[in-house]
């Protein structure tokens, strides 16, 4: 019974170690459309084609330090267990990219109030 116990605390121990998450399951951040209130048709354009180009960027830092991250916590586990207590996770590089695509939906419903296509 003890071994089985001890099976599963290591378990719940191994998954919650990395917080990391790959680019695909950040979210976006709630950010309200009145934001781009004040620019027109031409304006929402150029600001969702600036934050659409910071995106792929902020995709690949995501997705490369939840790799990072990820690897390393497979070596901790192996090669020394108390180290991947210490994974630092991918927080920072998931608020950026959380809220460039809260930005972009903001932008895209600005846009749909105002009667801009596309």
């Amino acid at each position: 019974m003890k071994k089985i116990t001890m099976f599963l605390a290591i378990g719940v121990i191994l998954a919650s170690c990395s917080t990391a998450k790959k680019a695909s399951e950040v979210t976006a951040v709630y950010i309200p459309a009145e934001t781009y209130a004040g620019l027109d048709c031409q304006g929402l354009a150029n600001a969702a084609d600036r934050v659409k180009s910071t995106v792929p960027g902020l995709e690949s830092a995501v997705n490369s330090v939840q790799k990072t991250d990820k690897n390393k916590e497979i070596a901790a586990w192996i090669i020394f267990w108390p180290a991947a207590m210490m994974m630092e996770g991918n927080a920072d590089e998931q608020a950026a990219l959380a809220n460039a695509k809260g930005q972009l939906e903001a932008i895209k419903t600005a846009a749909m109030g105002k009667g801009c296509g596309g």
